[in-house]
Parts: C-alpha cells; structure tokens; sequence
C-alpha cells in the first residue's frame, strides 16, 4: 500500500488555497510565489488546475543533478517522495529544466525547492476546499498501474516539449498528470 497525491482537475476553481497554505508551512509566509504547489490556469478557456511534483519512480531531475542533491526518500509513514537536500544544491537549475511537469521552483534565496508530501500530511490537501488534491492510499495493484503511466506521460512530455520552456510544460501536462493521478 502507498500513499500518494491526487488532482482531480474538474474540481480546481482557482481559489490558490493550495498555494497560500503550501507558502505559510514552507516560507513563514502567505505568498503564492514561494509554494512547492503551483495553479495553472488558462482564463479564455475557463480553466484551472494544480501542478504538482508527481513522485516520479525514475525522476529525471534526480538524474541530471551534478551536485547529487536529489534522491528518493520516505516520510516517517512510508510515502515516497524525491527530495532535495538544500546543503548540497548548487542552484545550477539542471533539475527546473529537466522536470518535465515544471515541479521545480526555485525559492528567493535561489534554492531549488519541490513538493516534500509535508512529511506525510500535504498542506494543500488540507486547504482544498474543493476536493481537488487529496492524498490517498492506493493499492499495490493501483499503484503500479500509476506509476507506469507517470512514467508514459514523462517520456511522451520529454519527446513533445524538448523546445518548451518549463512554464510552458506546467500548463500543458498538467491536465494529463490530473488525470493519472486520479485514476
């Protein structure tokens, strides 16, 4: 059994709850700039919806890191997630481009910073009012179903977006990543 963030992307209003409660937990401060969980929207087409750090199995930001600053962890609960360790980062920007979900920001001191799970109890899960994000247990079965498709999705992003730039990958894929992380 794994735990693992879910975005049900019909539900998202652009309310960026997920945003403020993510920035007070992580920086101290109310400030959607500063959050590990980004709102993309699209105003002419009418919608919007959460990018968020999908957990890859494979993580290319972890890959292409020269520093060695991105490995795969646990929370104290066993949920996997990868993590940066910030005393290693050399703030190269390798792994914000390499990600192909835009789940990499960088922080005002210039530190690459991603979604962590809050340890175990994701914050914006707490705040989405709307039941859009939610983290919730999946079987093995589910879960492996899961993780092959982010694993589709990452290599079809990577062959589509090569030219894009990383904002650009958050607003396109996020609605296909809303969808396995539904499933």
């Amino acid at each position: 059994m794994a735990r693992v963030l879910t975005i049900r992307a019909d539900n998202c209003t652009g309310c960026r709850m997920c945003e403020l409660a993510c920035s007070s937990v992580k920086e101290g401060e109310i400030s959607p700039d500063r959050s590990r969980v980004r709102v993309v929207a699209d105003t002419l087409e009418g919608w919007s919806r959460p990018a968020v750090c999908l957990q890859c199995d494979d993580p290319m930001c972890m890959a292409v890191c020269p520093a060695g600053a991105i490995e795969k962890a646990e929370t104290a609960q066993g949920d996997l997630f990868v993590e940066i360790h910030a005393d290693k980062c050399i703030r190269c920007g390798r792994c914000s481009a390499a990600c192909p979900f835009g789940a990499i920001v960088f922080s005002s001191a210039s530190q690459a910073v991603k979604c962590d799970l809050c340890g175990g109890t994701p914050k914006c899960v707490e705040f989405c009012f709307y039941d859009c994000l939610s983290f919730v247990e999946m079987s093995d079965g589910e879960y492996a179903k899961r993780r092959r498709k982010v694993k589709a999705l990452t290599n079809r992003a990577c062959r589509e977006i090569s030219g894009h730039e990383p904002l650009r990958r958050r607003a396109e894929f996020s609605l296909e990543a809303s969808k396995i992380l539904t499933a």
